[in-house]
C-alpha cells in the first residue's frame, strides 16, 4: 500500500518495515542491527503511515520525504499557506505555481514559497486542490480531545 502512494509522487524507492498496518522508515544496517539485538520493528524508524480500512493514511513524515523526492507540487503564496493549514481547500488565487501533472484527480504534495511542505492534496475538477492533510491537523485533533 505505502508502494503505491508513494509511486504516484517519485520513482525513487523507500527503505520501510511493515509491523501490523504501521509503517516505518529504517535502512537495512539498521534493520540488522535490531535483528541482532532483537529490538521491535516500530521502535526504530520514523513513522510513515498506516493501512485503516484498507486505506493507507501517510504520516508528516513521508510527505516531508516525498517532497524532496518529488516533482509533483504545488506552491501557495501566504495567504494560501494560512487557509491551507487550517484545512481549507487551496483555490486558484493561492496558487503560485505547479510542477508536474495538472490533470484533476491527482495528488500535489503543496509547498510554501520557501519549499516547506505542508501537507498534500488533490487536484479537483474546477483547479482548486482539496485538502487531504495539513500540517494543522495535529492541532486540530488535539483541541476536540
Amino acid at each position: 500500500m505505502i508502494e503505491k502512494f508513494v509511486s504516484k509522487f517519485t520513482n525513487r524507492k523507500l527503505d520501510y518495515i511493515r509491523q501490523d498496518n504501521r509503517f516505518f522508515m529504517a535502512s537495512g544496517k539498521v534493520l540488522n542491527i535490531a535483528k541482532s539485538i532483537k529490538l521491535k520493528p516500530g521502535l526504530i524508524g520514523v513513522f510513515l503511515g498506516e493501512v485503516k480500512a484498507g486505506k493507507f493514511y501517510p504520516s508528516l513524515a513521508l510527505l516531508d520525504w516525498l517532497s524532496g523526492n518529488s516533482n509533483e507540487k504545488v506552491f501557495v503564496n501566504n495567504l494560501g499557506e494560512i487557509d491551507f493549514l487550517y484545512g481549507k481547500h487551496l483555490r486558484k488565487r493561492h496558487i503560485v505555481a505547479i510542477d508536474g501533472t495538472v490533470k484533476p484527480g491527482f495528488l500535489k504534495l503543496v509547498q510554501n514559497e520557501h519549499d516547506e511542505n505542508l501537507g498534500y492534496g488533490k487536484i479537483a475538477d474546477n483547479g482548486w486542490i482539496r485538502n487531504k492533510l495539513d500540517r494543522g491537523d495535529f492541532l486540530r485533533r488535539e483541541r476536540r480531545k
